[in-house]
């Protein structure tokens, strides 16, 4: 009788299935879903979908420790040159062919000509040959003592793809036709419609490895049916719907709303990622004003942090200025080069523009109208840079658009997808190291993510800090590569905060990794 009673309200269009009805856990990303190239972006909402899908090589665990994933064992030679990796047995693709070290080795070697910490690695590498069916080499042509920090990279994770899907142009966003990973989970690509749902199904024939998981690392035991990646952009909008059990998680509540939230005992909210993450506005430096470093450096200058946190966060609690560019609490917190910086100084901002030759032109700043966070960075450094005389063109748009356009060298202009600035935040965990913090790279005549200034003294200097051999010399080279950022500003920081997760208490198996990953959770 209740099951007639449900088809009959179901075709009234009054009956909703509520969240906790089925082994589905439906969670709200923090954006839409545009990009399934994990390569070719470092887009958060990508990375994490690969997360779902594919199995990288290593992975960090709680405490921030690199070790083999997908990788079963690494062994390295008396000289320090060469690297064998075996990878675990008995994995497999969803469509069912078995993982090969010919998919790694091809895998990393795309991944490494666009990833930050690939690179530099790259830059020491003379090959990456085959073994035998599970096992590979990494041959260097110098020591290079990171290697396995390189291979564990968080922001942009070492996935292995099929070597068919391996050998596309990394430099080229792939629209693959069909999605085919070895991870806990299989994406089902005819369930995916852009802008209003992702799916994922448990992958039958994933093996995980026999160590709980912790962190990104260990056995990822999928628990769960399905996943659903519902896209609901308006905050309110998403914490009614946690509130009443239409959705199991949110990846991004609004600050403002975690009263709401907390006032509830159907509803958990916690601080995931202890170290929080930085906020900063890429520029676009292949283009005038930004082309000349006075410019860039104007930007510094204008920024608050104290009312720029106020204004995306508004919670002291969940605040910290910070213009370290290595994350604060991190190793390698610098203060070098930031003196009379924690104050906003718009003469001084006005005088850099001048020097730079602005004389008025529009300075188009991308505004990601769908992500509170970033809609409001947008909107407050606006306010800052019409204090300094700059013309403002600000789009709004959303935030995949964002990630579409910032890849792309166009010159901004009437009609043009071209941009100056944009904002957006990175992991403190990415952020901790030049190794991993992809947005620091400035190399000559190298394609990245975003047209970075051409610096080679920046670049020199980071590769003194990897040459460092103690704590002390560290500590100097960090410190002398933050001076030289200040005078370069490939990016302007704009604090340090933290984001808490928010689901509901019937889910339960929540990993103690930095984001919201989705093996070994379950559903009461």
């Amino acid at each position: 009788m209740r099951s007639i009673f449900r088809v009959v309200l179901a075709f009234l269009g009054l009956w909703v299935v509520p969240a906790w009805a089925d082994g589905t856990l439906r969670f709200v990303p923090q954006a839409d879903l545009r990009i399934l190239d994990t390569t070719w972006t470092t887009a958060a909402i990508t990375r994490n979908h690969g997360y779902l899908i594919y199995e990288p090589l290593f992975s960090y665990d709680s405490h921030n420790v690199a070790r083999g994933q997908a990788v079963d064992d690494m062994t390295v030679s008396a000289d320090g040159l060469t690297y064998t990796l075996t990878l675990r047995p008995g994995m497999t693709f969803h469509d069912g062919s078995p993982v090969t070290a010919a998919d790694a080795a091809k895998s990393l070697d795309r991944w490494s000509r666009r990833k930050a910490s690939g690179m530099t690695m790259r830059a020491r590498l003379a090959a990456i040959t085959v073994k035998d069916a599970r096992s590979f080499q990494i041959v260097l042509k110098e020591p290079f003592g990171l290697v396995r920090e390189t291979l564990a990279d968080a922001i942009q994770p070492t996935f292995i793809l099929r070597e068919k899907d391996a050998v596309a142009d990394p430099f080229t966003q792939q629209q693959f036709t069909e999605v085919v990973g070895s991870g806990p989970f299989r994406f089902v690509s005819s369930e995916w419609v852009a802008g209003s749902k992702a799916v994922y199904a448990r992958a039958a024939n994933y093996v995980p490895r026999p160590e709980p998981a912790d962190g990104f690392w260990g056995g990822k035991v999928a628990k769960l049916d399905r996943v659903e990646w519902i896209i609901m952009p308006e905050p309110t909008t998403q914490v009614q719907a946690l509130l009443r059990g239409e959705v199991d998680a949110l990846d991004l509540p609004l600050v403002d709303l975690l009263p709401v939230l907390r006032k509830s005992p159907d509803v958990v909210v916690k601080v995931l990622d202890t170290m929080g993450s930085q906020a900063f506005f890429w520029l676009n430096s292949a283009h005038p004003p930004f082309d000349k470093a006075p410019a860039r450096q104007a930007i510094v200058h204008l920024m608050d942090q104290v009312q720029m946190l106020q204004a995306f966060i508004g919670n002291p609690d969940y605040e910290r200025p910070c213009w370290s560019i290595m994350a604060c609490g991190s190793p390698n917190e610098s203060s070098a080069g930031t003196a009379g910086l924690a104050k906003p100084d718009v003469a001084q901002a006005k005088a850099l523009l001048k020097q730079a030759g602005y004389v008025g032109e529009p300075v188009v700043l991308l505004d990601p109208a769908d992500q509170p966070i970033m809609h409001q960075m947008s909107l407050v450094l606006a306010q800052f840079m019409r204090e300094a005389g700059i013309t403002v063109d600000l789009q709004a748009t959303d935030w995949g658009t964002v990630v579409t356009r910032s890849v792309r060298g166009d010159k901004p202009g009437p009609g043009s997808p071209g941009w100056h600035l944009y904002p957006t935040w990175a992991p403190g965990r990415v952020v901790a190291s030049p190794l991993t913090a992809t947005q620091l790279r400035t190399p000559c005549n190298v394609s990245g993510f975003q047209p970075n200034p051409c610096d080679m003294e920046l670049e020199a200097r980071r590769d003194r800090f990897f040459a460092a051999a103690t704590g002390e010399a560290r500590k100097a080279a960090m410190d002398a590569l933050q001076e030289r950022f200040y005078e370069v500003v490939p990016y302007v920081v704009a604090g340090q905060f933290l984001a808490p997760k928010a689901w509901r208490a019937n889910v339960s198996g929540v990993v103690s990794a930095s984001e919201f990953v989705f093996w070994n959770v379950e559903k009461k």
